[in-house]
């Protein structure tokens, strides 16, 4: 008798422990882009079934739908919104139906944003904007001028009424590009770039291997081999040429009509190759605008003005000297700047002492000390009467 207790009692605990294990499924890992497992598909059954994951079907591959997914559940539950599953967004997911807020009565869709907004729907906005091609600048929940340029870019590219504010027809825009012209969360929906490390990225390498751009074993690591190879296959598919595989370059890679690199010329020409790393360059100082300005600051809490050329530079794998003379003195005299080169100025004594990149139409990129990182024109009386020179480094 006893011992038919004991088998009861054990019995009695696999019955009620079957539930746990199945609620442990979910969340006993963080999930994010690039991942393909079971629990990305209960994830996306889960928003799913909160009116978030609106793709036809759950996939178990977390891409580009699903991360905008997780930061639209995010938003709305008023979680950090990064887009990545992890133990927050989990439990609020497991929570009880009454305190998640579902898509249907959440205001990141409805809500209109406009210049001077703040907030995790604004940021939810941006990275949208990002995803699709419209927003390089910092995610940062502020509804400032670049955003609002991002939004009439993407309007424009739409079809709607172009007016840099985001209403309800731009958010249902939004969330109609996410699936436009795809069956699947396909590596076209994604965007890689240097450092990235997945699957997707391994499918980069074979293919650009393939067509005669990539000559490493892959790896699966996004690099600076990489991202070369990927420029040389923009250039000749005449793409923007960044080295950031977003969904233009991967849908002409992985298409029927990518060129080869035997279809191109064996030589790049110096003007055109230094044109695309040029391009390189200013995309990625770009990114650090409204950067706030710090004396011998390197990271994005803030740069001086050399410390801000070497982060860029940096972006696009070119290595660079710490000072603004150091840099001076490593770099090739040129005549007159183009796209990418380093303007200096004298603003201390009659050496350099101040420098930023140019961008062209006179104007330069800069973390100027009152201003941060900014955008000034050459023509300005302050810097036109201080100007040096301008050197090349790539």
């Amino acid at each position: 008798m006893k011992k038919v207790l004991v088998t009861s009692v054990v019995a009695a605990g696999l019955f009620f422990a079957a539930p746990q294990m199945a609620d442990a499924a979910l969340g006993d890992q963080t999930l994010r882009v690039g991942m393909n497992h079971a629990d990305v598909t209960e994830l996306q059954e889960a928003l799913k079934s909160k009116g978030y994951f609106t793709f036809d079907r759950a996939t178990g591959y977390y891409g580009t739908i699903t991360a905008d997914a997780v930061r639209k559940f995010q938003a709305s539950n008023g979680l950090k919104v990064d887009g990545i599953a992890g133990p927050q967004t989990f439990a609020a997911l497991k929570a009880n139906g009454s305190t998640v807020v579902a898509a249907s009565s959440s205001n990141t869709s409805s809500a209109t944003l406009r210049a001077g907004s703040r907030g995790a729907a604004v940021t939810n906005l941006q990275q949208q904007l990002r995803n699709h091609g419209h927003f390089s600048s910092a995610v940062d929940g502020v509804f400032g001028p670049l955003t609002e340029r991002a939004v009439r870019s993407f309007q424009s590219a739409r079809g709607l009424s172009v007016d840099g504010i985001a209403g309800p027809q731009t958010f249902s825009a939004l969330g109609q590009a996410a699936v436009s012209g795809s069956t699947t969360q396909a590596a076209a929906s994604t965007t890689l770039r240097q450092g990235a490390r997945s699957a997707e990225v391994t499918r980069l390498q074979d293919r650009l291997r393939q067509l005669g751009y990539f000559n490493s074993n892959s790896t699966g690591y996004y690099g600076t081999v990489t991202t070369e190879s990927v420029r040389r296959f923009q250039a000749v598919n005449k793409l923007q040429v960044d080295g950031v595989a977003g969904p233009q370059t991967l849908s002409r890679l992985h298409g029927s009509n990518a060129a080869a690199a035997s279809t191109a010329s064996e030589t790049v020409s110096a003007s055109s190759s230094n044109s695309s790393i040029g391009s390189s360059i200013i995309s990625s100082a770009n990114r650090y605008i409204g950067t706030p300005y710090r004396y011998g600051g390197t990271t994005t809490a803030g740069f001086d003005c050399s410390g801000f050329i070497q982060r860029v530079f940096s972006d696009v794998g070119i290595s660079v000297p710490r000072t603004a003379l150091q840099q001076w003195n490593s770099g090739t005299t040129v005549a007159a700047p183009s796209v990418g080169d380093i303007v200096f100025f004298a603003t201390v004594n009659s050496g350099p002492s101040h420098n930023g990149i140019y961008i062209g139409n006179n104007q330069f990129i800069h973390s100027g000390s009152s201003t941060g990182v900014t955008v000034t024109s050459m023509n300005n009386s302050y810097w036109s009467a201080r100007y040096l020179g301008a050197k090349r480094i790539h």
